[in-house]
């Protein structure tokens, strides 16, 4: 039986209030291995093909060999910083795909997606060769050369974790023999978008809309500023028939009594919370402080965090209603998503990257291979089994 030991070394700064790189070194993990017998190359490949990915980490000893080497690197995170990588899962490779990533846009997001697409190509032992193209930006010409590339090395089948500036110019000059997964953007970020251009973002306004099914009628709405603030508002506005009450809580802005303290707008409301995860957590917590008799909390798909439960206290979330499109993952999926420090069940863009991959393979690369996902392709949309939940005193429970 194999035995193995992962040591956490865990070191964290809470409430930074600068940008300003903290000097305590970051997380990191130590795999020791415990096996007396040395591990060969058959011996690490069984291990990776098998997902026995904790076990690969601590007997790697070095290798020679390419297939190894590359499942290494990609464990390690090598891929998210690279130029240009490729990974390789099974060594008779007979489909290719390329992941175009412009870092610079999509900041945190591009080790999601790397991560989401390589912890599923090794989970279906795919024979499928991967290619990582870091374009920096998303200047037509950055997306030019990537497709260019791709075409160099017949690659028709493309994810491309974009925002709305490049997914347009994508939609525009997207060769008609390519099919390309946007696993960022919901299919209405774009304009008469191509069949072959496929949209796996959350639909937030269907989100809003099973929220509303907890409203009395009378709604009001907090947003950041940000644009997915003003639109979950909007969207709040149009599909209630009106807001009651709405305003803007500025980025470093603390204390909520001028908005709270004595507004008759708010009793007895539904309020949407379409703000991040902190400020939810001060509305919420300062709504009690105020005396404020609410009718219920909603928020969408930005809340769904199991921060939650640390940022908020039970008896701020008695009446906080929460959507989710994330179904229940594949348990060896997940676990190699783990490994590579995410968690699908809370992380919306990894699961969309999982999910499209998962159906361009399934699909269009291998058709007799088992799909991990159930969620189908409609008109060139994702479409996800959207629930309401209860954040509860321990723990997320479906309505």
């Amino acid at each position: 039986m194999r035995k193995i030991l992962t040591a956490l070394l865990i070191c964290s700064a809470l409430f930074a209030r600068s940008d300003k790189p903290s000097d305590i070194p970051p997380a990191s993990e130590i795999y020791i291995n415990l096996e007396t017998a040395k591990c060969n190359d058959a011996c690490l490949l069984d291990l990776v093909r098998n997902g026995l990915l904790h076990s690969f980490l601590a007997r790697y000893e070095g290798s020679s060999n390419q297939e190894i080497l590359q499942a290494f690197n990609a464990l390690n995170g090598s891929f998210a910083n690279a130029g240009a990588e490729s990974l390789t899962p099974n060594s008779s490779a007979e489909f290719k795909i390329a992941v175009i990533i412009p870092q610079d846009s999509i900041k945190s997001y591009a080790g999601v997606v790397s991560n989401a697409v390589i912890a599923y190509a090794i989970r279906q032992n795919a024979a499928i060769d991967v290619k990582f193209y870091n374009i920096g930006n998303e200047a037509p010409s950055a997306i030019d050369g990537a497709l260019a590339r791709a075409r160099s090395e017949n690659i028709a089948y493309l994810i491309a974790p974009f925002t709305p500036v490049g997914a347009k110019y994508l939609n525009e000059v997207l060769d008609p023999a390519m099919t390309a997964f946007v696993p960022t953007l919901h299919i209405s970020s774009v304009d008469s978008p191509q069949d072959n251009l496929i949209f796996g973002g959350i639909d937030y306004k269907g989100q809003v809309e099973k929220l509303l099914n907890f409203s009395n009628g009378q709604v009001a709405a907090f947003s950041d500023g940000s644009a997915l603030g003003a639109a979950l508002n909007r969207y709040a506005d149009e599909l209630s028939g009106g807001l009651a009450y709405e305003n803007e809580i500025a980025s470093g802005v603390t204390d909520l009594k001028p908005m709270l303290s004595g507004n008759s707008r708010l009793s007895d409301a539904t309020v949407f919370l379409n703000v991040p995860l902190v400020k939810a957590s001060m509305v919420s917590s300062q709504m009690r402080l105020y005396d404020v008799k609410f009718n219920a909390l909603l928020s969408t798909q930005i809340n769904y965090a199991p921060s939650i439960f640390k940022l908020t206290q039970p008896q701020d979330r008695e009446k906080l209603y929460i959507a989710n499109s994330i179904s229940k993952t594949d348990g060896a999926l997940d676990s190699n998503n783990e490994i590579l420090g995410q968690n699908l069940n809370f992380n919306w863009v990894g699961y969309s990257a999982s999910v499209g991959l998962d159906y361009i393979y399934a699909t269009y690369l291998n058709r007799g291979a088992q799909r991990l996902f159930n969620e189908s392709v409609e008109d060139s949309q994702i479409i996800y089994d959207t629930k309401v939940l209860k954040a509860g005193e321990y723990g997320f429970y479906e309505q």
